[in-house]
């Protein structure tokens, strides 16, 4: 417990918050000086692990506090929306506590800062612990969620002393796992609020902890929870970040012919990667709110969800490309009116399609699409 903390202990919420029992920063354990090396591997890497990867399998995890970056970004509104990707970092999990370790998770939720305000917004919609709640059903285990104290514009500066009390019932094996709140909700993680908060967020991350795993493949961003924190503590990536490691060899070395299929909420972090795989494969497939953009710069047309700078980017990279356009496949698209007056035609040019409607309806009529193309 750290010094001068007088609180009285008290047992772990089963799950959901853990409010801070201290008002005050939290204070990280002693680093020494320099990190020290990491072992080396005890196994000789197999061939067909990645090259260069610090394996997971090779790290020294017995009675390790070990913190877990996962990508269980799949929460609407407070609610899971998606399982899978929750299931995917189960098998991590398990080799991390088999082999002696007490996970500490770590994911990010949604985009909680404003660019225009400038703020980070803490909001029920964007937490994760209905993410704890799902991995307390699967696995049997009680996993803790604390609470942080947060700033009205900055989200949470720091970790304060509260979690302390939390690593001693994970180490004693009172509780199976912490559960940390939204990555995007410390001021330190993204760097929007200076280098000096995001180096104290680094060195409190990896004040918890004594091993760092990325198991966090689609968070590639370099922030302070995929990349700072590595610079504090051994790193090693987990067993679903090697899986998707060796899968991109399918992109490097593709068996013809190559159709690449690519979706996603957001076009502004994939266009580059969609540049890059519509460079390699023979026919190209968009999905989601990728496809829903390119459809609304294509035709003119507005599409719910999908923001105006996406539909301008889509209008720029992807119908001003050449390769894109020539490789794009053309996927059903269901069309239906903003009210129930639309004829739900296909538009044409940004208007009304069909023949028999007349002008003035073909002036007022605001046509809306959304692609529905069934998982295949």
């Amino acid at each position: 417990a750290p010094a001068g903390d007088s609180h009285p202990r008290e047992a772990p919420a089963e799950l959901g918050r853990c409010p801070p029992r201290h008002p005050a920063r939290f204070l990280p354990r002693a680093l020494a000086a320099a990190v020290p090396p990491s072992p080396r591997p005890r196994h000789a890497m197999s061939s067909d692990a990645p090259r260069r990867l610090r394996r997971l399998q090779d790290a020294d995890l017995d009675g390790k506090v070990v913190l877990v970056r996962v990508d269980h970004n799949c929460v609407r509104r407070g609610a899971l929306t998606d399982a899978f990707r929750v299931d995917a970092t189960v098998a991590t999990l398990y080799n991390i506590i088999e082999r002696g370790g007490r996970p500490v998770l770590m994911t990010h939720v949604g985009r909680p800062y404003d660019k225009k305000t400038k703020t980070i917004t803490v909001d029920d919609d964007d937490a994760a612990t209905c993410v704890a709640r799902y991995l307390q059903a699967r696995l049997g285990v009680t996993f803790a969620v604390p609470e942080f104290r947060a700033d009205d514009t900055r989200g949470i500066v720091d970790i304060d002393t509260s979690v302390n009390w939390l690593i001693d019932d994970l180490k004693a094996r009172r509780i199976g796992g912490v559960y940390l709140p939204n990555a995007r909700w410390f001021a330190g993680e993204e760097g929007h609020f200076g280098e000096d908060l995001s180096q104290r967020f680094a060195a409190q991350l990896a004040g918890i902890a004594d091993v760092f795993v990325n198991d966090a493949f689609g968070s590639w961003q370099p922030h302070v929870s995929t990349w700072g924190v590595t610079k504090l503590l051994p790193s090693y990536a987990g067993l679903l970040m090697q899986k998707e490691v060796k899968a991109l060899d399918a992109l490097l070395h593709p068996t013809r012919p190559f159709v690449a299929v690519i979706a996603g909420a957001k076009l502004d972090t994939k266009i580059g990667t969609v540049k890059a795989i519509a460079e390699r494969c023979d026919s190209l497939m968009l999905g989601g709110q990728l496809y829903n953009a390119y459809l609304a710069a294509k035709f003119g047309i507005t599409i719910a969800g999908v923001s105006l700078e996406d539909v301008e980017l889509a209008r720029v990279s992807l119908l001003g490309d050449t390769e894109i356009e020539r490789k794009l496949l053309p996927l059903s698209t269901l069309v239906e009116s903003a009210d129930l007056s639309g004829c739900g035609c296909v538009p044409r040019d940004g208007v009304c399609g069909d023949v028999s409607t007349n002008d003035a309806a073909k002036k007022n009529h605001q046509p809306r699409a959304s692609p529905r193309s069934g998982r295949r």
